[in-house]
């Protein structure tokens, strides 16, 4: 359930950089402090879903210290 509110959250806004702040009010309705863990693995298992190559991101790209990017086109 997480992982579809988060792949909502990143396709609405694709093409811009989503913060951190941002994925967290959309995912668990809170702020950002305490989920980065929990936010890496859920990144991580969608990478797993949807890359070809889960290691060399074409789709959803960290964007380092801001948050994440689901790039346009594709999917």
């Amino acid at each position: 359930a997480k992982e579809l509110l988060l792949l909502k959250k990143l396709n609405r806004d694709r093409g811009k950089i989503v913060t951190f702040d941002a994925i967290c009010q959309a995912v668990w309705e809170d702020s950002y402090y305490g989920y980065e863990n929990t936010l890496m693995v859920h990144i991580r298992h969608l990478r797993e879903k949807i890359e070809i190559d889960p290691a060399d991101p074409r789709y959803l790209k960290v964007v380092r210290g801001l948050g994440y990017k689901m790039e346009k086109g594709g999917l």
